[in-house]
Order: structure tokens, then sequence, then C-alpha cells
């Protein structure tokens, strides 16, 4: 339920035109949604910057599954039931 929320939150808040930019191929590489998410491109998404994306910050809490306070790609895009 929650990744199927995180997917239908970036499909609304990711512009068209930058989601159809080819994906980094580099291994662990982000994909642009995670990257626009990411302002400060450290591979983490802190709160701060979640708190610009509404239906992240929402989420937020759930994902981070070891509560680091950020989340970190796998979280992101595997959050836990």
């Amino acid at each position: 339920m929650k990744k199927l929320m995180l997917i239908t939150a970036l499909s609304l808040t990711v512009p068209f035109a930058y989601a159809e930019q080819p994906a980094a191929s580099a291994p662990g590489a982000t994909s642009p949604a995670f990257s626009q998410i990411d302002t400060d491109q450290d591979g983490m998404i802190s709160k701060q910057e979640a708190s610009s994306f509404s239906a992240v910050e929402v989420i937020f809490e759930d994902v981070d599954a070891n509560k680091d306070g950020a989340l970190d790609a796998d979280e992101f895009y595997n959050p836990q039931r």
C-alpha cells in the first residue's frame, strides 16, 4: 500500500518531461525522480528535502526503515510494509 502511495505521489509531483530523461547507467544510480527530490545530491532525501514534496513528506516517517531521518534509494523505492 505504501509503495503504491509513493508511486502515485511521484507520478503527480515529477514533471513528465523530466521523468522522460534517461536514467543514469552507473550501478546504484538513482532515478530522475529521486534526484529531483534529493536537491543536495548526497544520495539521501532528508526531511527538509521531502518537505518540498507533500506526498513524500506525508509518508516519510513510515518509509524511513532505519529511522535515521533520511531516505536512501532502497527505502525510497522499496518501502517496508
